[in-house]
């Protein structure tokens, strides 16, 4: 559930492909930003911008070079 605007649901794909998977990234405890995408280790960062480099980073890693981690802003994460 999305809370006061301070989670948002990211997923990964190729350039002009189908979703490959999903996460999140939200503001934890210490009001710090962290992020995660399923089967991957936590990222975390004092803002969403450098968190969601962590997570591209990732996931660049584990897919290759031609994915791309974006934020879909306005949906809760389940």
């Amino acid at each position: 559930m999305k809370r006061n605007g301070t989670e948002e649901e990211v997923i990964v794909h190729p350039v002009d492909g189908m979703q490959l998977s999903e996460g999140y990234i939200r503001i934890d405890a210490t009001r710090h930003w962290r992020g995660r995408l399923i089967g991957m280790e936590p990222s975390f960062g004092d803002s969403v911008e450098e968190v969601l480099e962590q997570l591209e980073t990732q996931a660049k890693a584990y897919y290759g070079d031609d994915v791309v981690v974006e934020l879909l802003r306005g949906k809760a994460v389940a």
